[in-house]
């Protein structure tokens, strides 16, 4: 393989290796949450975020941003949040909710971004879902550090208010893109 084509898909190589680690991701969690050391889990974590950071920087770094590679890298994102928040609802950890918060939010940006649209499907961001997507990693890196690896620097109440404030800036974003369809 060609330096060229290297560079030109290096964003979508990043975006794939998340896809790749989120089923190792839910099974360290699990494990941690069987007696093992939830460390594992929480590398895995750090790499996945970092992915994300660094696929769309490095795809305008290399002027290769498109819209497939965007819906790869939205697809990887809600893939590894819906996992990852799942997998801490099945443990109890989270009420079953938050990730069906996520994933009606998800469906509706989808829906509003590919309505009426004629040529290649591209998704249409907002600033309110993606101030909503960190915030999501966010609760994922919480869940994993004060849970699964154990710091407990969250008290209970704290992440319960993170958990009820999810349905609230997801239900936002749905609102936010449903009004846009209006106009």
């Amino acid at each position: 393989m060609s330096y060229g084509v290297v560079v030109r898909h290096a964003a979508n190589l990043v975006t794939l290796l998340r896809v790749a680690l989120i089923v190792p991701f839910a099974v360290a969690v699990r494990a941690a949450h069987a007696g093992a050391s939830g460390w594992p889990a929480a590398a895995l974590f750090a790499i996945i975020a970092a992915s994300d950071v660094l696929d769309g920087r490095l795809a305008r770094r290399f002027a290769a941003a498109s819209g497939r590679g965007g819906m790869l890298d939205h697809g990887a994102d809600i893939a590894f949040l819906l996992t990852a928040l799942g997998t801490y609802a099945g443990l109890g950890k989270a009420p079953w909710w938050v990730p069906a918060s996520i994933a009606a939010a998800f469906a509706v940006y989808v829906a509003t971004s590919l309505r009426g649209r004629a040529g290649p499907p591209r998704l249409i961001g907002s600033r309110l879902g993606h101030l909503g997507g960190i915030a999501n990693y966010v609760l994922v890196g919480v869940l994993v550090f004060n849970d699964t690896v154990g710091l407990d620097w969250v008290p209970p109440p704290v992440l319960t208010a993170c958990f009820a404030a999810v349905p609230g800036y997801s239900g936002l974003s749905i609102l936010a893109r449903l009004g846009r369809g209006r106009r």
